[in-house]
C-alpha cells in the first residue's frame, strides 16, 4: 500500500472522527430541545393561559359577590357590563388554549371540553342571572365559577405532575446523553492513538531505521541493510538506497582490487624482469655447454633437463604477465557446444589416468554465441582441470551445457561438479583472487584468469559447495554468460 494511500485512511478515520463527534454533539442538543425545552415552552403557553382564565374568574366571583351582597357600593350596570366584558376574554382565551397542539397531550381531549361545557354554562348562568337579578341564580353562578376554577386547578396539577416527571426524565435522559458522549470521547481518543501508531509504524520507524543505516553506511558499514517493511514510498526509498549502498561497496571492492591488482602487477613486472634476463643467462651457457660435450656423455641428459625446466619456468612468469595486464578480447560468434567438446576431449586422456571419467551433457544449447573462444577455452580449462586435479578417484566429474532466460535476456551455461573436497563458503570469493591458492604447488592463476575471462563476457561464476551435506564432499562451479556480450548477467548475492 502507498503511504499517501495510508495518509488518506489516517486522515478519513479523523474527520470520521470529528464528524462524529460533532454530529452527535449537535443530535444530543436538538434531543434535548425536543425532549425537554419544547414541552415545557408548549406547557408554558397552556398554563399562561388557564391562570388567565382563572384570575378573571376570581374577578367575576368579586363582582358577583358584591352585587348580591352590597347592591349599594357597586353599580350594578357596571358589574354586568364588567362581567359580559371578561367572558369575552375567557372566551378567546380559551379557543387560543383549544388551538394549541400540545393542549390535548397535556391535558387530554375530555379535559379541555368539560372546560369549554363549564365555561358555557357560566355564560349561560350570567345571561341569566343579568335577565333575573336574584340571589338563586347569582349562587348558581358562583358555583359555576368555583367549579371552573377547581377544573383548571385539576389541570395545573397535572401539569405541574408532568414537568416534575418530564425534570426527572430529563435527568435520566442527560446523564445518558453524557454517556453517549463520553463513550464517544473514548473512540475519538482510542482512534487517535490508533491513528498515532499508524504514523509511527508507517512513517516514522521507517524514516528512524533509513537514518540509521544512512549513518551506518555513511560510517563505511555497509554489512547492515536498512530493514525494508513495506512496498510503499519509504520501502521504496530504502530499498534503492541499499542498493546505491550496495554499488558503493562494490565500487570501493573494485577500487581495492584494481590497486591490489596494480601493485602485484607493478610486482609481477619486476619480478619478472629480474628473473628472465639470468634465466636467459643460464639457457645460454646450458646449450653452449651442451654443444660442447660429447654426444655419449652423461652430462647432455643433464643439460636438457635444466633447458626444459628453464623453458617451463619461463612459461610460468608469461602466465604471470598476462594474470597482470588488462584482458582484450577479439569477439566473434561461436559455437558453445564445440567449444566445450574440445576442451573436454582434451582432458579425457588425463583424467582416466587418474582413474576418473568425464560425463558431458547438453541440454537446450544455443547453436551461436558472441565471445571470444580462446579466452573462453582458457578459462573452461582451468575450472576442468581444477575439477580433475582435486576429484577423488575412481569418480566420474559431470559437466552440464545449457541454457536459461530471464527478465535480462538469454544466456548459455555450463556446469563442472566433482566429488573431491568441500571448499568452504569463506573462500568462495577468494579462490577468483590472482596467486591465491590451497595448493603447496599452486599458482593461484588459473582461477583468477577464468574470473577475468568470465567478467569481461559480462557473465559471472556461482560456486556451489558442498555438494553432499552429510560427507561434507564436492564442489560445482557454474558459468552463466550472456548469449549476447552486450546483456550483463545480474550479479549473485556473495559472489
Amino acid at each position: 500500500m502507498r503511504l499517501r494511500t495510508k495518509l488518506s485512511i489516517v486522515l478519513a478515520l479523523l474527520v470520521t472522527t470529528l464528524v462524529a463527534n460533532v454530529g452527535l454533539s449537535v443530535w444530543s442538543i436538538r434531543f434535548l430541545e425536543k425532549e425537554l425545552a419544547l414541552p415545557l415552552r408548549s406547557m408554558e403557553s397552556v398554563m399562561q393561559r388557564l391562570y388567565t382564565i382563572k384570575r378573571t374568574g376570581e374577578r367575576e366571583l368579586d363582582l358577583v359577590w358584591q352585587a348580591m351582597e352590597e347592591p349599594q357600593n357597586i353599580e350594578v350596570a357596571q358589574a354586568f357590563s364588567e362581567l359580559n366584558e371578561i367572558e369575552s376574554q375567557n372566551e378567546v382565551k380559551l379557543r387560543e388554549l383549544e388551538a394549541l397542539p400540545s393542549v390535548m397531550l397535556r391535558s387530554g381531549i375530555s379535559t379541555i371540553e368539560n372546560l369549554r361545557a363549564r365555561t358555557e354554562q357560566i355564560g349561560q348562568a350570567n345571561a341569566l342571572w343579568l335577565e333575573f337579578p336574584s340571589r338563586e341564580n347569582g349562587r348558581a353562578l358562583i358555583d359555576l365559577i368555583d367549579t371552573r376554577h377547581e377544573l383548571i386547578e385539576r389541570i395545573e396539577g397535572r401539569m405541574l405532575e408532568d414537568s416534575r416527571l418530564a425534570a426527572d426524565f430529563g435527568q435520566g435522559l442527560k446523564t445518558r446523553v453524557y454517556s453517549i458522549l463520553l463513550v464517544t470521547l473514548v473512540g475519538a481518543l482510542a482512534i487517535g492513538l490508533l491513528m498515532v501508531m499508524f504514523i509511527r509504524r508507517w512513517v516514522f520507524s521507517p524514516i528512524e531505521e533509513f537514518r540509521g543505516g544512512a549513518l551506518r553506511m555513511a560510517q563505511g558499514d555497509f554489512s547492515q541493510p536498512i530493514k525494508v517493511h513495506s512496498k510503499d514510498e519509504l520501502g521504496q526509498l530504502s530499498s534503492e538506497f541499499n542498493r546505491m549502498g550496495m554499488l558503493i561497496q562494490e565500487m570501493q571492492e573494485q577500487r581495492v582490487e584494481q590497486a591490489r591488482l596494480a601493485a602485484m602487477g607493478e610486482m609481477a613486472q619486476r619480478t619478472v624482469h629480474n628473473l628472465r634476463t639470468p634465466l636467459a643467462g643460464i639457457r645460454a651457457l646450458s646449450e653452449t655447454t651442451l654443444d660442447e660435450l660429447e654426444p655419449e656423455s652423461d652430462l647432455r641428459d643433464l643439460q636438457n633437463r635444466i633447458i626444459s625446466t628453464i623453458d617451463r619456468f619461463e612459461g610460468w612468469l608469461k602466465e604471470m604477465l598476462r594474470a597482470s595486464t588488462p584482458l582484450e578480447l577479439n569477439v566473434d560468434e561461436l559455437n558453445p557446444q564445440n567449444l566445450v567438446e574440445s576442451v573436454v576431449d582434451a582432458h579425457r586422456s588425463a583424467a582416466e589416468s587418474k582413474g576418473m571419467t568425464i560425463e558431458l551433457t547438453c541440454d537446450s544449447v544455443p547453436e551461436m554465441v558472441v565471445g571470444d573462444a580462446y579466452h573462453l577455452e582458457h578459462a573452461i580449462t582451468a575450472i576442468l582441470s581444477n575439477a580433475i586435479e582435486f576429484a577423488l578417484s575412481p569418480s566420474s566429474i559431470h559437466v552440464h551445457l545449457g541454457q536459461r532466460t530471464d527478465n535480462h535476456g538469454r544466456y548459455w551455461t555450463l556446469r563442472v561438479a566433482n566429488q573431491g573436497p568441500m571448499i568452504s563458503a569463506d573462500l568462495h570469493r577468494a579462490i577468483f583472487r590472482p596467486y591465491f591458492t590451497t595448493r603447496p604447488t599452486g599458482t593461484g592463476i588459473g582461477l583468477a584468469m577464468c574470473h577475468r575471462v568470465i567478467s569481461q563476457h559480462l557473465g559471472r561464476i556461482e560456486v556451489e559447495s558442498p555438494l553432499d551435506g552429510a560427507q561434507q564432499t564436492g564442489c560445482a562451479f557454474l558459468l552463466v554468460i550472456p548469449v549476447n556480450s552486450s546483456t550483463q548477467a545480474p550479479k549473485e548475492t556473495g559472489q
